[in-house]
């Protein structure tokens, strides 16, 4: 069976180099295309500038990655596709020929958006396997387009905990100084900004940017009390130390379609050893176990919010508590190899149809 693996994003040239050094966590289909011994391409394929690059990323749809994926598929002979996201697996619906399998991981399925795309294109018939990243987003599209057990298979994504883990020093009590929030889509810092309003002796760092959306982050109309300062997005080996300098992490989240928004973010504080509050969206809920790795907050909710950062802040022994256990938790099953060989099962379930 060979598989080519389709990622959504930009491999930057010193990247592998990056990881060698330790400067940058390994990347997952980096690391599942050498697992299978196979190939993965990404945007270097295709040219940076197009007439229609400004409509790709108006829909977030990757129409030329696809249709360079199919040519690449029917000249190389290729059995199966792995697309690593929506993004470039619905645009290759129609273009794969019959006998290619396709397996799709979708990131966003529950807009109504895309569940109308799903049905005219008729995803059902046309791919063999949708993974999700979470078992509320998998059993809510299973349901929603009435589709055959065993057809959807909830993974969760990755995290390189060798990457992302405690410094073996440790760092002293008394310089976690604050609580920090990370990242950018689909945050909602107006309810934790108003949150911390209420928690003037509490400081807090909102770290805002993201490698994969580039738009406003919600807080810019906001007036910040005092206690908030607005931190640089830095390189992943500096963000270490954000998380490590921090006593805990908060990620607010909107209450929209995007159930699993912000998953990275809640992963990397656990595997840092750090207690985490969330918003109790349903596909991020999957990612903590409430009162045992973080809190789960009422979405949107800016009084449950504030109690829930004040009950960790005033007691500090349980968010380390939290933390060393959600560090557990990640190791046993969100490690890096935990994925591949998830994926790599799901991938055994096809059997390539002969040309």
């Amino acid at each position: 069976m060979k598989v080519l693996i389709v990622a959504t994003n930009n491999t930057a040239p010193d990247l592998l180099a990056k990881i060698a050094e330790g400067k940058h966590q390994r990347v997952d289909y980096i690391e599942l295309a050498r697992s299978l011994s196979t190939h993965y391409i990404d945007y270097e394929i295709t040219p940076p500038k197009s007439p229609i690059r400004w409509l790709e990323r108006k829909v977030r749809m990757d129409y030329r990655l696809a249709r360079r994926v199919s040519q690449i598929v029917r000249d190389e002979r290729y059995d199966v596709v792995l697309s690593l996201s929506e993004r470039v697996g619905l645009p290759l619906t129609r273009l794969l020929e019959r006998h290619v399998k396709h397996v799709v991981i979708m990131h966003h399925p529950m807009s109504a958006n895309k569940l109308r795309l799903m049905r005219i294109l008729d995803v059902a018939n046309r791919w063999d396997h949708i993974i999700t990243i979470s078992y509320a987003e998998g059993a809510a599209l299973q349901e929603a387009l009435n589709l055959p057990e065993g057809f959807i298979i909830p993974i969760l994504t990755p995290i390189d905990t060798q990457f992302f883990k405690p410094f073996e020093d440790g760092i002293p009590m008394e310089r976690q100084d604050h609580i920090q929030s990370l990242g950018l889509s689909h945050r909602d810092f107006p309810t934790l900004i108003n949150a911390m309003r209420m928690l003037p002796d509490i400081q807090c760092h909102l770290r805002v940017g993201s490698a994969w959306v580039d738009h406003k982050a919600g807080h810019e109309d906001e007036v910040l009390p005092h206690n908030i300062q607005i931190k640089p997005y830095v390189s992943p080996d500096a963000l270490r130390a954000a998380y490590a300098y921090s006593r805990f992490i908060v990620v607010p989240i909107r209450g929209d379609t995007q159930w699993s928004a912000g998953c990275t973010s809640v992963q990397i504080g656990q595997a840092m050893g750090k207690a985490v509050i969330a918003s109790d969206r349903p596909g991020l809920s999957n990612y903590l176990i409430d009162g045992e790795t973080g809190i789960l907050v009422r979405t949107g909710d800016i009084q449950d919010m504030a109690e829930a950062i004040d009950y960790l802040w005033r007691n500090p022994a349980k968010a380390d508590q939290m933390g060393r256990r959600g560090r557990e938790w990640h190791e046993a099953n969100y490690a890096m190899e935990s994925w591949i060989e998830n994926v790599t099962a799901a991938l055994k379930f096809i059997t390539p149809m002969p040309m």
